[in-house]
Order: C-alpha cells, then structure tokens, then sequence
C-alpha cells in the first residue's frame, strides 16, 4: 500500500463539512440591520460567490474593525437557536475513512466549538483536534499553532476549504491547499487560485488522498 501523502488534514467547517450557508442567510437581514451594513439583494449575493472576503466586506459597507463583531454575532445566534444545520452527505464517512487510514484530522473554523461539536455530532470521533473561534484572517496562525502541537510540518499538512481565504491561509502557513467544489466560493473562482486539489465530492476526498 502506498504511504499516506499528508500527515494532517485540516479541515474548514462552515461549506466545507457543513451545510450552513442556508441557514447563515435566513439571519442575514436582522445582522445587517443590527450592524448598520448593506443586506445584498439575492443577485448580489450570487456575484459575491465570486470574491473573496476583503472584496465582500468592502461591498457591504463593513470596516474591518467591525467584522471580528459581526462574526460573533453570527456564532452566538447559531449556537442559542441549535438551528438544524447537518454535514454535507457522505462527510461523515468520509471523515471515518480518513482517520481508520491513520491521519490526524482537525478543524479549523471561525465558528465556536460548540456549534461544530453539535453539528459533527457522531463524526466528532474522527476529529483528533479543533481550532475554532478564530477571526477571518487567522487561519494561518491556528495552523502554525497545530505544526507545534501535533509535530507534523507544513509540508506534511493539508487545508481543506471552500473559500479562497482557506487558499490564501494555507500557503500564508506554508501548507497545501484543497478546494471543494460545494461551498461558498464558486468552483471556478478556487480553481483559478491553483490549490493543489479541487474535490468535486465529499467521494472525491477519499479517493485522492487515500492509497490505491
């Protein structure tokens, strides 16, 4: 069998283990209106698929100083409402498979860990260590943070994400990247950003990162 081509595998939650992006936009409006920024009319929020955090946050009136405020707004309503949110079909086996093949799994999220523990739900067996809390742009240094903890290298670890902060995050760290195809960024948009892997499944992880 050939040997594993990663050691560790960090994995975003929001779009990327996560279908929470619908219920992100049901509560929308209220935080918009909450932190006096622009609530974008659906054909908008389409295009804003196409760019990435700096671009969005300039487009919806947000200063950068209050993005950190506006992302604990979001994490404190999802964890008081529970709201049903569930892993993208066939992530959890995914996961399961991942880990008996012996890597180390963790997750990396602006979300609380409380919320991604909850959502996991069984899956969090899998999960060897979480990163959460982290502000929009701190990724790389939560990264840089498990190299020390877990003794692996950026050379031997993996990002997996779905927006082109996790690209940009990953080689800030010195790490690779991976791109799936069904979160927040368009599949295109990530494509042109060169990361190693664009999965196209939750399948597609398994069968490129496991030995033939």
């Amino acid at each position: 069998m050939k040997p594993l081509p990663y050691q560790l595998l960090a994995f975003d939650f929001d779009g990327t283990l996560a279908d929470t992006l619908p219920w992100f936009d049901t509560v929308l409006a209220s935080v918009a209106q909450k932190y006096g920024f622009r609530n974008p009319a659906e054909d908008e929020k389409e295009q804003l698929r196409q760019r990435d955090v700096r671009h969005i946050l300039s487009t919806l009136d947000i200063p950068f100083w209050k993005a950190p405020a506006i992302l604990m707004e979001f994490r404190q309503r999802m964890q008081e409402a529970s709201p049903d949110v569930h892993l993208f079909e066939g992530i959890e086996q995914v996961l399961a498979a991942l880990r008996h093949a012996g890597y180390q799994i963790a997750v990396l999220s602006s979300n609380s860990e409380v919320n991604v523990r909850r959502t996991l739900g069984r899956a969090t067996e899998f999960i060897d260590q979480y990163r959460c809390g982290s502000d929009l742009f701190g990724k790389a240094s939560r990264l840089k943070t498990l190299y020390r903890q877990t003794g692996c290298t950026p050379e031997t670890c993996l990002l997996i994400g779905d927006e082109i902060r996790d690209i940009d995050a990953a080689r800030e760290s010195g790490c690779h990247a991976a791109s799936v195809a069904w979160g927040y960024n368009h599949p295109d948009v990530l494509s042109a950003k060169g990361p190693q892997f664009l999965f196209s499944t939750p399948d597609d992880i398994r069968a490129q990162l496991l030995p033939g």
